[in-house]
């Protein structure tokens, strides 16, 4: 193909006319495009042998093609009045065109560059728990103003039940026992491992450094609830101590919230270590431990796998990994 994409000439300065598709559909039913190629090799040598060199064919597969072209184009195409050949008349009006519609499909079937996150825009929908959002959102964000300052970062929180809903956004980033829920036609990235703390107002004397599961339930707590109608074998993949949580005197949907609810009141409330690190910095909180052994949470990343290979979506992968690993 090499051979005969050098001879193409385009002519940047015709632009496209407009298509009668149904037209141009049935026209494309009439001819194998494979032979199309073959065709433009025979109009530059006027000759079936030299053809079949080129291709590396035999030449009865070459004059085979040469008739299936003669019907489809019901014309000669090439003639040989004794020793030599010539094209027809409407062989030769074909040479240009034919010429320029094999390079522009030759442009148009190259594999696409790796994306340049410098230069190219792209939006991205990740959808995810707002305390996932408070700890990468900073890093991505520092990231793109850098490195990608035509990347677009949305941040949302809709329901992902199944391969259909995560086929609505870019990503989810949530627990891996969630996430495995889904299937193998997905794609996962490990980010990092947390585990399920408590945390109570700095000021509030009655809690101490460590609870039993007993304990946590004497006590005033607020919970976190995404969706009220949400199972509850559902609610503990997301959150592995939402068992402990039977009577709520409050809930909200969203981790950051619970901690202003504690800061401002006697409840306490179970969140992700590391959101936990994150509240107790800037706010009146502190972090006590639970002794319940079933607290781990494992986080990742997960996509639809028909959605893998488009534009910019491998590049924000390995940003993902490289914004995790800075979590510590």
């Amino acid at each position: 193909m090499n051979r005969i994409t050098s001879s193409y000439n385009r002519d940047s300065r015709s632009g496209p006319r407009p298509i009668a598709e149904p037209d141009l559909v049935a026209r494309l039913h009439k001819v194998n495009l494979d032979l199309l190629p073959v065709l433009h090799e025979l109009l530059r040598t006027l000759s079936v042998t030299r053809t079949a060199r080129s291709f590396n064919m035999t030449q009865p597969a070459v004059s085979r093609a040469l008739r299936q072209l003669r019907a489809a184009f019901d014309d000669e195409l090439l003639v040989s009045p004794g020793r030599n050949a010539r094209l027809t008349d409407r062989a030769q009006s074909l040479a240009g065109p034919l010429a320029r519609a094999l390079a522009e499909i030759d442009h148009l079937m190259m594999p696409a560059g790796p994306f340049d996150p410098a230069s190219e825009t792209v939006h991205l929908v990740i959808n995810t728990a707002d305390y996932v959002t408070q700890l990468l959102a900073p890093i991505l964000a520092e990231i793109c103003a850098r490195e990608a300052p035509h990347v677009v970062l949305e941040f949302t929180w809709v329901g992902t039940r199944n391969v259909e809903d995560l086929g609505r956004v870019d990503f989810m980033i949530g627990p891996r026992a969630f996430g495995e829920r889904m299937g193998k036609r997905v794609g996962r990235l490990p980010l990092w491992r947390d585990e399920m703390v408590c945390i109570a107002a700095a000021d509030n004397r009655v809690i101490g450094s460590r609870l039993t599961p007993a304990q946590f339930q004497a006590s005033r707590y607020v919970a976190f609830r995404r969706d009220l109608r949400m199972p509850a074998d559902v609610r503990v993949l997301l959150q592995p101590t939402a068992a402990l949580e039977t009577a709520p005197v409050c809930t909200a949907p969203n981790f950051l919230v619970l901690g202003t609810i504690v800061e401002k009141s006697d409840c306490i409330a179970l969140v992700p270590r590391k959101v936990a690190e994150e509240l107790a910095r800037p706010s009146r909180l502190r972090i006590v431990e639970i002794a319940y052994p079933r607290k781990q949470l494992h986080i990742d990343a997960y996509w639809s796998l028909a959605a893998h290979a488009k534009r910019g979506h491998a590049w924000f992968r390995d940003l993902l990994a490289h914004a995790a690993a800075q979590l510590g």
